[in-house]
C-alpha cells in the first residue's frame, strides 16, 4: 500500500519531544490511504519518505531505494515548526503545504497520472483528512459484541489523532443508551507502537468484561452495573 511520511531527521533533539514527534501521523494514514483508494501508484516503489534535516544549508535532493521500495526526499525544512503549531486546523494548513513542495513533485515523476490528475487526487485525499475530523477512528476486535444474556452491548474503539491514541469501551442498554465510556489505553499517535493493545475483547458474565492483548500480558477489565 502506498506510503507517504515526513521524519525529522535533525540529530540531538530532546527525548521530552519523543510523542509529539507523531503528531503528523495521522494525517499522513489518511492521507496515504486515500490517494492508494485513488489509484495512486509510484511505479516500482511503496513509499515516499521526507526526510527534514531543520538545516537551511540543505539542498533538495531526490533518491531511491529499490531495496526498501522507498524514495527520499532530503529537506531543508526543520519538523519543529510543525511541532509547535497548536490546532489541528493550523497543522493541516502546514501538512497541506509540505504535501504540494514535495509530494505533489516527486509524484509528478513517479506516478502514470497527469499533473492535472495529481493534483486532483492530492486535494481529494486532503480534504479526506478535514471530512475525518482530523482523526481515524476504528472498531477493534470485530465489535460491536452482546452480553451473555443479550442485553447489553460493548464496543471497542480505537481513536488516533496529532494529539496520541485512545483505546475506549463503550457500553450500551438494550435501550441502545450509552451506559460506560472507558478509557482503557493512552498511547502515542503510531500505529505500530499502539498496535499491541488492538487484542480481544471478551464477555466473563453479564457484568463483567476484560480486553486483552494478543502480544503482550497487557489487560484490562470492565465492571458493568
Amino acid at each position: 500500500m502506498l506510503s507517504i511520511r515526513f521524519l525529522d531527521w535533525r540529530k540531538n533533539r530532546q527525548r521530552k519531544l519523543y510523542d509529539k514527534l507523531h503528531e503528523m501521523r495521522a494525517f499522513e494514514l489518511i492521507f496515504s490511504t486515500k490517494l492508494a483508494e485513488l489509484g495512486v501508484q509510484l511505479g516500482q516503489f511503496e513509499s515516499i519518505v521526507v526526510y527534514c534535516f531543520a538545516d537551511s544549508n540543505k539542498e533538495l535532493t531526490f533518491d531511491e531505494s529499490h531495496a526498501a521500495g522507498e524514495i527520499k526526499i532530503l529537506v531543508a525544512y526543520d519538523f519543529m515548526n510543525f511541532l509547535e503549531l497548536d490546532s489541528d486546523q493550523v497543522r493541516f494548513d502546514a501538512f497541506s503545504d509540505l504535501v504540494k513542495a514535495y509530494i505533489v513533485p516527486a509524484l509528478g515523476v513517479y506516478s502514470k497520472f497527469s499533473a492535472a490528475e495529481i493534483l486532483s487526487c492530492v486535494e481529494e485525499a486532503l480534504s479526506e483528512i478535514v471530512r475525518r475530523n482530523y482523526e481515524i477512528v476504528f472498531l477493534v476486535d470485530k465489535t460491536p459484541r452482546k452480553s451473555p444474556n443479550r442485553k447489553k452491548m460493548a464496543i471497542l474503539r480505537g481513536i488516533h489523532r496529532s494529539e496520541g491514541f485512545q483505546l475506549r469501551c463503550e457500553i450500551y442498554n438494550d435501550k441502545g443508551l450509552k451506559i460506560i465510556d472507558q478509557l482503557l489505553v493512552e498511547e502515542v499517535g503510531n500505529e505500530i507502537v499502539y498496535a499491541r493493545f488492538l487484542g480481544n475483547l471478551k464477555w466473563v458474565n453479564d457484568n463483567l468484561i476484560v480486553v486483552s492483548s494478543k502480544t503482550s500480558s497487557w489487560k484490562e477489565e470492565i465492571e458493568v452495573r
